[in-house]
């Protein structure tokens, strides 16, 4: 299954997923922990993502406030990953579960037996 994706699209896409989840993850942590946590896990989300809020701030409308940055930047990889790179790269997706990242866990959680 995930081997009729291009080694390039996975290349491409593991990485960028891998960030699109930690920045939902990010805007979901910032509803519940105030922003200044000291806690370690939420600074090294933070520090992953930053290159990325950085980026998108460059195109991100002034309506949108700085506790949705995060969940703006994960949706601008989220049509990345789904619109752009299947058309640059050359392979198909039809649905989210067949994005390579999503494809690769949930084929791992199938060889589990999860």
């Amino acid at each position: 299954m995930i081997t009729l994706i291009p080694p390039l699209g996975i290349l491409i896409d593991i990485p960028l997923g891998i960030l699109m989840w930690t920045l939902s993850l990010q805007f979901v942590l910032g509803i519940f922990i105030s922003e200044n946590s000291r806690l370690k896990f939420v600074q090294i989300i933070r520090g992953v993502n930053t290159p990325v809020l950085v980026l998108t701030n460059l195109i991100r409308p002034g309506f949108i406030i700085d506790r949705l940055a995060p969940l703006y930047a994960a949706l601008i990889l989220f049509i990345a990953r789904y619109y752009l790179f299947p058309l640059i790269i050359g392979f198909d997706v039809e649905s989210f579960t067949q994005m390579p990242l999503e494809k690769l866990l949930l084929s791992a959680k199938t060889d589990l037996g999860l």
